[in-house]
């Protein structure tokens, strides 16, 4: 698979989110609605120049949210939003290619960890000023079963801002093996731009697209772009998760 299709494909797959939240123990002042682009960028091997591509985050004052991810396939421009709607506590993923929408129930305490508001202090050290806001630096190292060729580490480091909800201006990414230290990912998000606006346009849901689980949106995916999404040899695993979330998605 294509590397811009297997970002796109990784995209429909994903549960986890992108929020780096610290909850203050005094109450959040409200919250106004905010737009980011952020662009990632990672290594080319042979090649000087990085591999780029855009993101953005829409923040409505509710502490709802929504991550597009812009992909380009057969030269066709595209897009997948995942809105994280805490109040309802439902998460939906629309995928414009296939015309595909997944939605599954989240539970009381993932919508409380998904929820943004802002903070005093993200918990992290100050670190100056980037796009107009106040920062702070904070850093983090996890373990990763990676393969089987020895124990990964992943060190993150954010620079957050408090104003935006400790939203992450700018994140570093890097994964090293621990046996001889040797690089194994480097990548870097970095926001380009910041605006304070309405977002309710991103948070639509078209009534003519079809639900389908994440392995019937990469059948179709297949079946529309064959030469970019090769077929799927086996989907059940990730669809029995999903299945088991929409299944408890409420009753109207």
């Amino acid at each position: 698979m294509k590397l811009r299709a297997l970002v796109y494909a990784a995209s429909l797959l994903t549960l986890s989110g992108w929020a780096y939240s610290v909850h203050p123990q005094i109450s959040p002042k409200p919250l106004r609605s905010f737009y980011v682009q952020r662009t990632m960028s990672t290594p080319q091997a042979g090649s000087p120049y990085p591999w780029t591509y855009v993101k953005g985050f829409a923040v409505r004052s509710d502490g709802s949210w929504v991550l597009i991810s812009y992909g380009s396939v057969a030269g066709k421009r595209s897009h997948t939003r995942d809105i994280y709607d805490v109040g309802n506590n439902v998460h939906t993923t629309i995928e414009d290619l296939s015309k595909s929408i997944q939605t599954r129930a989240m539970s009381e305490s993932e919508s409380r960890l998904k929820r943004m508001s802002l903070a005093v202090s993200c918990g992290g050290k100050a670190a100056g000023q980037m796009l107009d806001f106040e920062v702070e630096y904070a850093e983090q190292q996890e373990p990763l079963n990676y393969d089987a060729n020895g124990p990964v580490t992943s060190t993150i480091k954010r620079w957050l801002a408090p104003e935006l909800a400790c939203f992450a201006l700018k994140k570093e990414t890097v994964w090293t093996r621990d046996r001889d230290g040797s690089l194994l990912a480097d990548t870097t998000d970095q926001a380009i731009s910041v605006t304070f606006q309405s977002v309710d346009a991103f948070f639509l849901i078209p009534t003519d697209y079809t639900e389908r689980t994440p392995g019937e949106t990469l059948l179709e995916l297949s079946r529309l772009y064959p030469d970019e999404f090769p077929r799927p040899e086996n989907t059940n695993a990730i669809d029995e998760v999903y299945k088991k979330a929409h299944s408890k998605l409420p009753k109207h």
